[in-house]
């Protein structure tokens, strides 16, 4: 009987151990800029209610239109899909948390927005 209640004892704990979910990760970036991060990088680990985030931001020009100035990369606590304008500047946002560094920067390819 004392070597049953051990084992019971000694497993108790492992079905915590195998069935806590991973923490998502997410890139970080303060300025992001011709394919390489010039300012803040790191990581970030996404809470319940957060998700890794995209932001572009574009500037325009008479003569070409929007340019992109920069991106910025990171974890964001209700992150929403959007497109933004004020006067000259324009801020496209994705989120995402499907997978590990989603967020990772990928020239204007199609994101999955959730």
């Amino acid at each position: 009987m004392d070597k049953f209640l051990l084992l019971l004892l000694m497993l108790g704990p492992l079905p915590v151990v195998f069935f806590q979910a991973q923490a998502l990760m997410c890139t970080v970036c303060s300025s992001f800029k011709d394919g390489r991060c010039l300012k803040g990088k790191g990581n970030c680990t996404l809470n319940s209610v957060s998700a890794c985030r995209t932001m572009n931001i574009f500037i325009f020009s008479e003569t070409d239109g929007w340019l992109q100035d920069h991106t910025e990369l990171d974890c964001q606590n209700f992150c929403f899909p959007s497109q933004l304008y004020y006067e000259q500047v324009k801020v496209s946002t994705y989120c995402c948390k499907n997978q590990d560094f989603c967020n990772r920067y990928q020239k204007f390819v199609n994101k999955e927005i959730y």
